[in-house]
């Protein structure tokens, strides 16, 4: 038995367990990949069963004959459920950042498998700041454009884990300075504005996001010309930021990115 969370299956993982179970003479059909639900993974292995979840697992524990086993099972089970309501149910909920890190994880192999082609994705999955975070851009011809997904401010002893998700759509040039990143900006500034995603992504992304119909440009000052400022993975990025609802949930969240995908496509190449 190998347990994960929070990491995803890769490498020749299954086929050295294989080996070993082939060796101890272990049949297929007692090889069993468990997780919360019965989503696909990458590379998971056709023979293996995904007919048992983590709750079923947990949960035919009730039935042994050691008071111990049945009485962990209860209380694994109660954890798992809550953490599985925390980390599908509304943003707003969630309480901790492991919840953020599973609920993005599940978003990104969810939206990686239908992103347009071309479209890159960061692995670390994670901001400068730490916080779980998704990452995705595309190449331009004249530096990239990017989207990011986060809880807004993660860290901030005001909100935390407990203030919304954030969608932003960014632009920059590798290496560039702070000014020609702002300037590139200012080029697409209609573009780049909240308006202009959520009126490609239709009614439904509409009603998931905070003040729609504004610019979603920062509008203190940054780095002396006040250009809308955002930090992406590959040296910095400008953009702006289309705050979701806190009563979103996983789907509505899919959909959301999914649509800051498709939009990226859209970049007025000069």
């Amino acid at each position: 038995m190998e347990v994960k969370l929070g990491a995803g299956a890769h490498g020749d993982q299954f086929a050295a367990y294989d080996a070993w179970a082939d060796a101890k003479g272990i049949p297929v059909s007692a090889r069993y990949l468990v997780g919360p639900n019965a989503d696909p993974i990458p590379n998971e292995p056709s023979h293996w069963s995904r007919q048992l979840t983590v709750a079923g697992l947990l949960a035919s524990w009730n039935r042994s004959p050691d008071d111990l086993a049945r009485l962990l099972s209860v209380r694994a089970l109660q954890q798992f459920t809550q953490l599985e309501a925390e980390a599908t149910g509304p943003a707003s909920q969630a309480s901790i950042a492991l919840s953020d890190a599973l609920r993005l994880r599940r978003l990104a192999s969810m939206t990686q498998a239908t992103a347009p082609p071309g479209t890159i994705f960061e692995p670390k999955q994670r901001s400068e700041a730490g916080a779980a975070n998704i990452c995705a851009w595309r190449k331009t011809a004249d530096g990239y454009v990017v989207a990011e997904i986060q809880r807004l401010n993660p860290r901030s002893p005001k909100g935390g884990t407990g203030t919304p998700f954030e969608i932003r759509i960014m632009v920059g040039i590798p290496g560039a300075t702070p000014e020609a990143d702002g300037e590139l900006a200012d080029q697409h500034r209609s573009w780049l504005a909240r308006r202009s995603f959520v009126q490609y992504a239709g009614s439904t992304v509409q009603a998931m996001v905070v003040a729609p119909e504004d610019d979603g440009f920062k509008t203190e000052k940054s780095r002396g010309k006040g250009h809308p400022r955002y930090y992406g993975y590959k040296g910095g990025g400008e953009g702006s930021s289309a705050v979701l609802r806190s009563t979103v949930d996983l789907n509505d969240m899919v959909t959301a990115f999914s649509a800051a995908l498709q939009y990226l496509t859209t970049y007025p190449e000069q």
